[in-house]
């Protein structure tokens, strides 16, 4: 097709008909160029080695100064788990181990964790597949970091909401995968929560 189009487009700038040569060039080549540009937008995997340890970054609205950062590790014994590269931010990271998949995101300049909670659990119900919170119930980690937690429900997936932090710092923790999947994942997913910190 691209030959055809070459000895086309030539054929025009010859008869000086340049429009309509430069207009073949694009509808050839455009769809290409978008192709290849989106391929490398697709979001991929990148494998994380246990013991890593993963540091978020979070500023706050401009007028509270606010700054913060959030710290959590992959376990030691933890194999097996992926970052989704195309989603990662300096203040989200999504870790991803078979079906089940958990994203933390860093947030500076919380007043309420409690308001938080309420406003995270808003969003995930207007979400496509909808995950709706229920058993809203206080949430103190290992680590000492407190909250809130609470389960989420959908047609075809579950997991759990955490909103946890320190001061005006916070992590928003969210676990989901198919339904009867999450429970296989329990414990790993226990550990990394253990090691959530605000530094």
């Amino acid at each position: 097709m691209i030959e055809g189009a070459v000895q086309l487009n030539r054929f025009g700038l010859e008869r000086r008909r340049t429009w309509p040569a430069v207009a073949l060039a694009i509808a050839v080549f455009l769809p290409a160029l978008f192709w290849t540009q989106w391929n490398k937008a697709v979001p991929g995997e990148a494998e994380v080695a246990p013991g890593t340890v993963l540091t978020l970054s979070a500023t706050g609205p401009p007028e509270t100064g606010s700054f913060g950062r959030i710290r959590l590790t992959i376990p030691a014994d933890g194999s097996g788990w992926r970052t989704a590269t195309g989603r990662n931010r300096q203040s989200t990271v999504v870790l991803v181990h078979g079906s089940v998949w958990l994203e933390t995101h860093a947030m500076a300049g919380v007043d309420d964790f409690g308001v938080l909670f309420d406003r995270q659990s808003r969003d995930l119900g207007n979400e496509d597949p909808a995950m709706f919170t229920t058993g809203k119930e206080r949430y103190t980690s290992p680590t000492g970091l407190t909250g809130y937690r609470g389960t989420l429900t959908g047609e075809r997936y579950g997991g759990t909401l955490y909103v946890l932090g320190r001061g005006d710092v916070a992590a928003v923790v969210v676990t989901r995968a198919p339904l009867g999947r999450l429970d296989g994942e329990a414990l790993t997913i226990e550990q990394i929560l253990a090691t959530l910190e605000v530094v």
